[in-house]
C-alpha cells in the first residue's frame, strides 16, 4: 500500500490541477461524492438529520459539497461555519454559494449550548473543521467544539482524517474527533495509520478523486 505525507498530497493535488488541467473544483466535488457514498452505505441519508461543521479551509469546501449531496438525496442538513464566511476562496468559496442558493441552513458557530442542541436534533456529524493541513494545537472554540461532538454520542463521519489529528504523524494536536468513519482522498496519510491517529479513524475508506495513475 502506497501512503503520503501531507506535502506529497498538496503537490498530487496541485500537479493535478496544473499538469492536467483537472479543476479544484472537480477534485473537490469528486471527494464530496466519495464521503456522501460511505454516509449513504454505512449510515442512510433519506429522512436522516446531518450537522456539517466546517472549517474555514478545503476541508470545508468538501463539507460543502457533502451536504448538497446528502440534501439532494432526502436528508435535512445544517451547516455550522467555524471559518470567517467571507475569506473562503476558490472552489470552497464556490460550493459555500452553492449551499446558500439551495437554501440549506448555514450559519456561524454561536456557543456550545447551540451547538449541543444542534447536536441533539441531529442524527449524524460530518467533520470538515481541519483535515490534514492542521500544524498547531487546536485550541479555543475549536477546541470547546470538538470536544462536545466526542461527548454528543452521534455517529461522527471526518473527512480525509479526523479533526485534530496530525496528518504527518498520527499525534493528537491537543484534543482531536473521535471518528466512526473517516474517508481520506487519494491515498492514506500517515495520521490515519500510526496511533493514535489510527484509532480515532473508525472505519476507514480510502477513495480516488481524480488524481491521474
Amino acid at each position: 500500500m502506497k501512503i503520503s505525507t501531507v506535502k506529497q498530497m498538496r503537490e498530487l493535488d496541485r500537479s493535478a490541477v496544473e499538469r492536467f488541467g483537472i479543476a479544484e473544483e472537480i477534485l473537490m466535488e469528486n471527494a464530496g461524492q466519495a464521503a456522501y457514498f460511505a454516509i449513504l452505505s454505512h449510515i442512510g441519508v433519506n429522512g436522516k438529520k446531518f450537522l456539517v461543521i466546517c472549517g474555514a479551509g478545503n476541508n470545508g469546501g468538501d463539507g460543502f459539497v457533502v451536504a448538497r449531496k446528502l440534501l439532494s438525496s432526502g436528508g435535512s442538513v445544517q451547516i455550522v461555519l467555524l471559518g470567517d464566511p467571507g475569506k473562503y476562496r476558490g472552489a470552497a468559496r464556490v460550493n459555500l454559494d452553492i449551499a446558500l442558493a439551495l437554501g440549506i441552513d448555514t450559519g456561524p458557530f454561536d456557543d456550545l449550548e447551540t451547538l449541543k442542541q444542534q447536536l441533539a436534533d441531529s442524527d449524524a456529524v460530518v467533520d470538515a473543521i481541519f483535515g490534514t493541513g492542521l500544524a498547531r494545537a487546536v485550541e479555543g472554540k475549536y477546541r470547546d467544539v470538538i470536544d462536545t461532538v466526542n461527548t454528543s454520542r452521534k455517529k461522527v463521519v471526518s473527512l480525509d482524517i479526523p479533526s485534530g489529528v496530525s496528518g504527518d504523524t498520527g499525534q493528537v494536536m491537543g484534543t482531536a474527533i473521535k471518528a466512526d468513519y473517516t474517508i481520506t482522498f487519494g491515498l492514506p496519510k500517515i495520521g490515519n495509520l500510526f496511533y493514535p491517529g489510527c484509532s480515532l479513524c473508525g472505519k476507514l475508506f480510502v477513495t480516488h478523486i481524480s488524481f491521474p495513475p
